[in-house]
């Protein structure tokens, strides 16, 4: 991830002047896929949606949102996993073409499974997180995104790793891909997204 960082700088350095800086003020939504990790080495597939955003407060500040929710039937019973986070980002820019970025967010997660004639179990917790991550357009038309999330939700630690490619159409309009994992060391499993994605920015 580090090395990731440093790369995507040195680009952002490098085509300086054939880019403008990432616009903080945008709104998206996404197709997402997701599997989880189980302890039999079956994974469960979810499909669903996500919607997000960020606005500048200033040049410095922004705050963000991001909702994500999927699910999955099956002829046994259905599994629903949505999450939440949000809160205030700080952004600097590094070249002209290149931000870093800090971010402080409130966190929850909401995991529900029944099965058919036994019953449901549910999981819903929240807590806080903490990230870095960098923006670049490396160049007028293509952006790309790299960001860790430290996160405490019930006093259980995960570290969240997010990348994606933008693609500018138009000056408001972008096409985009990304990949999400939570990393949940404490319980030695792993969630998996990935999104096609449509961004509106202004």
């Amino acid at each position: 991830m580090k090395k990731t960082l440093i790369a995507i700088a040195l680009i952002g350095t490098s085509t300086s002047a054939l880019a403008d800086s990432p616009n903080w003020n945008k709104l998206q939504a996404s197709y997402i896929d997701t599997d989880i990790e189980t302890p039999i080495d079956e994974d469960i597939s979810m499909d669903g949606y996500a919607v997000s955003g960020s606005l500048s407060l200033n040049e410095s500040i922004f705050i963000l949102a991001n909702f994500d929710s999927v699910g999955d039937e099956s002829e046994f019973g259905d599994v629903d996993l949505d999450s939440l986070n949000a809160g205030i980002g700080f952004n600097h820019g590094i070249t002209e073409s290149t931000d870093i970025f800090a971010t402080v967010t409130y966190e929850k997660l909401e995991l529900v499974g029944s099965v058919d004639d036994i019953g449901s179990e549910s999981f819903d917790e929240s807590g806080y997180g903490a990230g870095l991550g960098v923006r670049s357009m490396i160049t007028d038309f293509f952006e790309l995104s790299v960001k860790a999330d430290y996160l405490d939700i019930d006093d259980e630690n995960a570290i969240r790793y997010d990348a994606s490619a933008f693609f500018h159409l138009t000056e408001n309009l972008s096409l985009g891909v990304g990949y999400k994992l939570y990393d949940l060391d404490e319980i030695d499993q792993d969630i998996d997204t990935v999104a096609a994605t449509v961004r509106y920015s202004f």
